[in-house]
């Protein structure tokens, strides 16, 4: 005989507390029937049928026969059991909060005690009915309990349907720029402010609220916004251009160094496009299809700062330095192997002077191709190494 083969009536419970969950479920032996059970075999049976038909929602398990109903109940479990502990893993971390997870314990606790049943029916040590009466007795074969844990686990399912449209969202929020409407900026502080109870997320009418809400503040900002980047545009256009102008040899070298094995490209397609911005000295771009899904035009247009192309130019030479330390960071980090292959190697007195200048503290000299091209070859040469420094280093890069 199976374990658990028979069935029992009673309304043993396997937990300790009269509340859905309890971490000593998983624990809990599946009991063997005594001969002399208070209530006979059809009517045990008639119920744990109801309760399979109960805990997966499929009534067809009311009538048909073991045979057919086994499938459908591990599936069930399977998908609730094992699916639903994924998801609770693989929450964002603002919602790994202690108030969160005391919210779910109600809903995990089951779950942990239904995985073994889940294992029980799938190595055949429990049979279906065991199975079923060992999770009636989990619940003491109360169907409001039953029912209770079922709402929250759909309010956990639900939560996690919703979690791809509210992480767009979060992010939204905290990248727009303040504009200085006051019911729009209210709004935005309100939304960011409730994300910080996220166990308000379980139930359907927060998230909905924050949907409606969001979908306000989105829809008001994407016309402020919109209107603040034409009349700055146009205000721009009238503007005499001043004479501030880009390093020509700062941006060679960083246009060069970006030619390195594995290296950090972002820096010189930041100054690309800050550049065509400035030579077009307005925004063509949709912006209307950006702030649908980012609340900044792709020409970075900040509101606040009523940036001018004058500044741009300043903030293009900020990041070609920033660019060319990064690179010299990396690479002084290196220093040591470097030079020691450019002993090894016959090299020019140009490259090597070159080369030198990187490494050092002083200013950079224009570099040439040639010194790219033999730079290459010590990093294809000690990948491993530059490699390490490399990770380290996004590692510590902060936007």
């Amino acid at each position: 005989m199976k374990i658990g083969e028979g069935l029992d009536g009673g309304s043993q419970s396997g937990f300790n507390s009269p509340g859905i969950g309890s971490e000593n479920a998983a624990r809990i032996t599946p009991p063997s029937l005594p001969q002399d059970s208070s209530e006979d075999a059809p009517a045990a049976e008639q119920k744990a049928r109801r309760w399979a038909a109960l805990l997966t929602g499929n009534f067809g398990l009311k009538d048909c026969s073991v045979e057919f109903a086994r499938g459908p109940l591990t599936d069930w479990l399977a998908q609730s059991a094992e699916g639903t502990f994924v998801t609770i893993s693989s929450f964002p971390e603002i919602f790994q909060t202690t108030r969160f997870g005391s919210e779910i314990k109600a809903v995990e606790s089951p779950l942990r005690f239904l995985k073994t049943v889940l294992d029980g029916l799938r190595s055949g040590a429990l049979s279906y009915f065991a199975a079923i009466d060992l999770i009636g007795r989990n619940f003491g074969w109360n169907e409001e309990r039953l029912f209770q844990w079922k709402l929250g686990l759909e309010n956990l399912a639900g939560l996690n349907r919703w979690l791809p449209g509210f992480v767009h969202a979060h992010g939204y929020l905290i990248a727009a720029f303040p504009l200085g409407d006051e019911k729009l900026d209210l709004l935005r502080g309100a939304l960011l402010q409730s994300v910080e109870e996220p166990h308000r997320f379980l139930q359907p009418n927060a998230r909905d609220e924050f949907d409606n809400g969001f979908l306000e503040f989105k829809k008001g900002y994407m016309d402020a916004y919109f209107l603040l980047h034409e009349d700055e545009l146009h205000a721009m256009a009238g503007m005499k251009k001043e004479e501030p102008r880009v390093d020509p040899v700062a941006l060679r070298n960083l246009d060069f160094l970006s030619g390195l094995h594995y290296s950090d490209k972002s820096y010189l397609n930041r100054v690309k496009l800050l550049a065509k911005w400035i030579q077009q000295n307005q925004c063509n771009l949709p912006v209307h299809e950006i702030l649908e899904l980012y609340p900044r035009c792709y020409c970075n247009f900040n509101p606040a700062s009523r940036q001018q192309p004058a500044s741009s130019v300043t903030r293009i030479n900020g990041i070609i330095q920033e660019g060319l330390d990064y690179f010299r960071t990396l690479l002084r980090s290196c220093e040591q192997r470097i030079r020691q292959e450019l002993d090894s190697q016959s090299t020019d007195q140009d490259t090597r002077r070159e080369i030198k200048a990187i490494l050092g503290a002083g200013p950079m000299i224009p570099l040439k191709p040639q010194c790219i091209k033999i730079l290459n070859r010590m990093i294809a040469k000690n990948s491993g190494e530059f490699l390490s420094e490399i990770r380290k280093r996004k590692k510590q890069m902060t936007w």
